[in-house]
């Protein structure tokens, strides 16, 4: 059986996921980064996407694995070579997504943004919206 490490992810509001991951692929600044057990240390920005992890939810060496995707908002990830921990201001799962309002969100964000002039903080807020409404259409095959 492949091995796998403690993952967890986390939101402000709760606990999405915490078990075991044989592979973490989390959107970093800098592109995608696949993490596998007995990664070297690593602290990462992470830009809105979609967070893919092949998990066991349980302990037992009898669990299967499943595939764990979600769209994520801005935030952080730590890989140590005995876990990986995802910090994360928003994530949303598949069944979740309303596309209407995804689309919504996506135009409302890049209007702003169009509106932003010379305004780098807004413009860069705004960025991160359309980042993460695009997630969320692309989780669903609307994007």
């Amino acid at each position: 059986m492949p091995s796998a490490v403690p993952f967890t992810l986390v939101t402000p509001a709760q606990v999405v996921f915490e078990g075991e991951a044989e592979l973490v692929i989390a959107v970093t600044t800098e592109g995608e980064e696949g993490i596998l057990p007995h990664h070297a240390p690593l602290l990462a920005a992470l830009k809105p996407g979609i967070l893919r992890a092949n998990v066991r939810a349980t302990q037992s060496e009898q669990s299967a694995t499943t595939r764990l995707e979600l769209a994520t908002g801005q935030g952080f990830v730590q890989a140590l070579p005995d876990r990986v921990t995802v910090l994360v201001d928003e994530a949303v799962r598949f069944e979740d997504v309303v596309v209407s309002d995804a689309r919504d969100e996506l135009e409302g964000a890049t209007q702003r943004q169009n509106a932003a002039g010379d305004n780098r903080e807004v413009f860069a807020r705004e960025q991160a919206a359309i980042d993460f409404a695009t997630a969320k259409l692309r989780l669903t095959g609307h994007g």
